[in-house]
């Protein structure tokens, strides 16, 4: 798998994290296995000849069809893909997409629609052929920053809910909702409405999640640490709660991620 790395434009960087192209040959099969990675995306899948993407999550169908809408997801995804085919994926920030489109991320938590569904039948045939109507990665990529950008809200409001998130950031998810509780002027009602409606989790499972993807970068910039000292310093109790959450998001113990493409899956938590 060739995979290919592109920052969205500067006017859309507080709500889209990356691009990421991946290209499969013709006649070549790659199976992949995704942890939750605490975003949101679209995915388009251009498939030429016999290619195809197969993606599930919980034994069930993660999305079937060739341009998606994906939610926050709290179990892996995994799946197969076949060459020839190209998946072009926008990560989005934790509420990049809530911000652009205005919808609500619960509904697609652990799902997808179709973006026939998420757009409407027009837009979505409109941004299907403005992409197919390029090979070339860059200017698909243009594409996508056009379409966007015309997202972008005019209101200029900023929220203060980003820097609850920023907060969460900053410690590498290591703060409870009791500290969040005491440093902003939420109510754990309202920081449970809020981050469900505009990120598609609780803020308990979002703060689980975010731990865990930096425990990951860690463990990758410290290849020669031990699961005790990994445990101490990314903010878990000690090493069997660390190990809770490696074989809940990984569905392997910490010994066995040896099993694991740690390549690809270090490359999407990187995100």
């Amino acid at each position: 798998m060739k995979n290919s790395s592109f920052l969205p434009i500067p006017e859309l960087q507080d709500f889209i994290a990356s691009y990421v192209i991946q290209e499969i040959p013709e006649g070549e099969t790659e199976t992949f296995f995704s942890p939750p990675l605490a975003m949101s995306g679209f995915i388009f899948t251009v498939v030429n000849g016999s290619g195809s993407l197969d993606a599930k999550i919980e034994n069930r169908d993660f999305f079937t069809e060739n341009a998606v809408a994906t939610g926050q997801v709290t179990s892996p995804v995994y799946g197969q893909m076949v060459g020839e085919l190209k998946t072009i994926l926008v990560f989005f920030k934790p509420t990049g997409m809530h911000r652009l489109f205005r919808n609500d991320l619960s509904e697609l938590t652990n799902t997808s629609k179709t973006l026939a569904e998420f757009l409407g039948q027009e837009e979505a045939d409109l941004l299907w052929k403005n992409l197919t109507d390029h090979s070339d990665n860059e200017k698909q990529i243009e594409v996508l920053n056009n379409f966007f950008k015309k997202r972008i809200p005019t209101d200029g409001k900023e929220d203060t809910f980003e820097q609850v998130l920023d907060y969460i950031h900053e410690m590498n998810g290591g703060k409870t909702l009791a500290d969040i509780e005491q440093n902003f002027s939420y109510t754990r009602k309202t920081l449970e409405r809020r981050f469900k409606k505009m990120v598609g989790l609780s803020p308990k499972v979002y703060i689980q999640i975010y731990r865990f993807k930096c425990l990951f970068n860690f463990l990758h910039a410290n290849p020669g640490i031990t699961w005790v000292q990994l445990a101490n310093q990314t903010g878990y109790y000690d090493q069997s709660h660390m190990s809770r959450y490696v074989r809940e998001y990984l569905q392997v113990s910490p010994n066995s991620i040896v099993q694991l493409d740690m390549e690809l899956i270090n490359y999407l938590l990187n995100r």
